[in-house]
């Protein structure tokens, strides 16, 4: 037997000494209730069943789901030797989550045997490119005060370079107060249309006039702005795909309409 094939079954050995040395591990019980045992592989089934992977976790939280699968072991004896039944009503609701999993299934059916195209998806994006387009917004800051006279006079000490943080903590009569007139990060669309004219007219870092709203009197800045952007194709392929899937589902409801011949009477719920 030459060097190559005793190396070959020197390492054949050790790889069976390791999968057996596997095997028994995941064997071996990890928990004890009276006379019934759960393996590391029941352990395994049960973090994937609650949505976690043992490989992504360190040892102290391996050790709190071990305490959690151990509380459910243990109450799940002690409902079976209590003779613990689900109700009437329970049953309802577990016949009702079978139906959502069932439909669930067969729509995932339906939709696997004529699935969304990219070039279906492509043809949406093309045809209206505008829709993805992320709108400007700008990062505004006000004072708000409740008469003219006390916002002019505000205007004056702006002019003289007092801050306008510190006159907005001041003087403000709104919940911005605490925070120096910071409205945050806003688009188009939040504010009533004399404050939003002006506050999307200014330059990065202008001041207004004093503009009256419903709400009282304001000056405005404008921190900064991000302009607007158009999301690119990749960005918004699975936000597309979902919409056709949704549309998809709609003409798949409306088929199985006709062919139940559904008749819906919507007086009866007036």
């Amino acid at each position: 037997m030459n060097k190559k094939m005793i190396f070959f079954f020197i390492a054949l050995g050790f790889l069976l000494v390791l999968v057996n040395y596997s095997y028994c591990q995941s064997e071996k019980p990890l928990l004890t209730i009276g006379n019934q045992s759960f393996t590391i592989k029941d352990f395994e089934e049960y973090l994937g069943m609650t949505g976690f992977k043992a490989q992504n976790m360190n040892s102290d939280i391996k050790k709190r789901l071990l305490d959690q699968f151990t509380r459910e072991k243990i109450f799940v004896a002690a409902v079976k030797d209590a003779g613990i039944e689900i109700t009437d009503e329970q049953k309802k609701h577990l016949d009702r989550i079978k139906q959502m999993y069932l439909i669930q299934n067969y729509i995932e059916k339906i939709l696997s045997e004529s699935p969304i195209t990219e070039t279906e998806i492509r043809q949406v994006y093309d045809k209206q490119p505008q829709q993805y387009i992320i709108p400007e917004k700008r990062k505004i800051r006000h004072i708000i005060v409740q008469s003219e006279e006390k916002a002019k006079e505000i205007l004056e000490k702006l002019q003289e370079g007092i801050s306008f943080e510190e006159l907005a903590k001041q003087n403000n009569t709104d919940a911005t107060k605490q925070r120096g007139g910071d409205l945050g990060w806003v688009g188009k669309g939040v504010f009533v249309k004399e404050f939003e004219d002006v506050a999307f007219s200014l330059g990065k870092g202008e001041i207004s006039n004093i503009v009256k709203t419903q709400f009282g009197y304001h000056i405005i800045r404008v921190d900064d702005i991000e302009g607007s952007k158009q999301r690119s194709f990749p960005e918004v392929q699975q936000e597309i795909k979902r919409k056709l899937e949704q549309g998809r589902i709609l003409n798949i409801e409306e088929v199985l309409k006709k062919k139940y011949n559904v008749q819906i009477d919507y007086s009866l719920v007036r």
